[in-house]
């Protein structure tokens, strides 16, 4: 066993949720990983759903893949291990974390991250996904990937004791990263880097299907339901601006607002992701190098900045009148996406 082990890791591009923010912490720049990310994370949707810390009704807006990629992605060697199993492996939840770090293993699962928080005893519990990538023995501290420990996606470190409590305070039903995947019981994910190999082509046809799909605002779950059934609800493609206004309209018309950027957060993160993907088709030459095309969707990218940092200034001043401007910037980037994609369609 080494005094200190550090596996790679690179800041994300995308840093909405905190499964894309370990995929892409975990793949970084890996030229093998961008044929696959670049032929999916086209589709956008959102739901309703009450959220598992507070049971508040929130918009959930994600982009697909969601939290499945890890387990979908080629270039991720993904292993499920149930409480039981660690146990039985290691006795010892530190000890199989350390163990698996050793093996060039990355570890990924839910935790009482209100034990981490906090050193007195508090009387509730928040649980979170918690990614962790590294250890060290003279400190007694694995290194960790969140957003809870400062104000955005960050690294940072956190004590054995207190990565120990935040896991054996969960229970199976507490646990909602495996209970989401329908496992019922309490555990962690294990997940290696695969990306010597090429697995995966960059897929213009995937690409065209899809983008249409977003842009007709397809209903897409009907591709996934070996996977999944239980949404009824959901909005797709383009039409989640129509869905994003309403829940924005929603939070500034409330007697004691409690705004939740998170989904235009995502949307953001979307058009950011869009258009490092028309970047690299021109690079390589799967559609024609257009340099006015890419001016005009980095426009679209600083009109979901601006609605999103806007919602950020109305949550602290409270200048609710200011909230018009959103519509504005989510109308005009949603016209002019829609344009710009409908112009890459035909050229693929």
């Amino acid at each position: 066993m080494a005094n200190k082990v550090v596996l790679p890791v690179k800041y994300p591009a995308v840093t909405s949720w905190q499964w894309h923010a370990t995929l892409f912490s975990i793949l970084g720049d890996d030229e093998n990983a961008k044929r696959w990310i670049y032929s999916n994370y086209i589709q956008l949707r959102c739901y309703n759903i009450a959220e598992y810390t507070t049971g508040d009704e929130i918009l959930l807006c994600d982009m697909m893949p969601g939290s499945s990629a890890m387990k979908e992605c080629p270039y991720l060697i993904f292993s499920l291990i149930t409480k039981p199993q660690i146990e039985s492996y290691c006795g010892d939840v530190i000890d199989f974390i350390v163990k698996t770090i050793d093996l060039g293993g990355y570890v990924y699962g839910a935790f009482d991250e209100a034990k981490m928080l906090c050193d007195v005893s508090v009387d509730y519990k928040f649980s979170h996904e918690l990614f962790i990538y590294g250890y060290n023995m003279e400190e007694e501290v694995f290194y960790v990937g969140d957003f809870t420990f400062k104000d955005k996606y960050s690294y940072t470190t956190v004590s054995f004791e207190k990565v120990k409590s935040g896991f054996d305070a969960l229970t199976a039903g507490e646990d909602h990263v495996f209970k989401d995947d329908y496992k019922g019981t309490r555990g962690l994910y294990v997940i290696q880097k695969n990306t010597d190999n090429r697995y995966y082509d960059i897929d213009p046809a995937l690409i065209k299907d899809t983008l249409r799909e977003y842009l007709n605002g397809d209903d897409t779950k009907n591709h996934f339901r070996m996977m999944r059934n239980r949404f009824d609800d959901t909005v797709f493609g383009v039409n989640v601006y129509d869905a994003l206004l309403a829940r924005v309209d929603k939070q500034l018309h409330e007697e004691e607002p409690d705004f939740d950027i998170r989904a235009l957060h995502i949307a953001y993160d979307h058009k950011v992701l869009m258009l490092d993907r028309l970047k690299y088709l021109m690079a390589n030459e799967v559609i024609p190098f257009e340099q006015e095309l890419l001016d005009e969707y980095a426009i679209v990218v600083d009109n979901m900045l601006a609605a999103r940092n806007l919602l950020v200034r109305i949550s602290v001043t409270n200048e609710i009148e200011a909230g018009a401007r959103i519509k504005t910037y989510l109308n005009d980037a949603k016209a002019k996406e829609m344009a710009i994609l409908s112009h890459v369609v035909n050229e693929l």
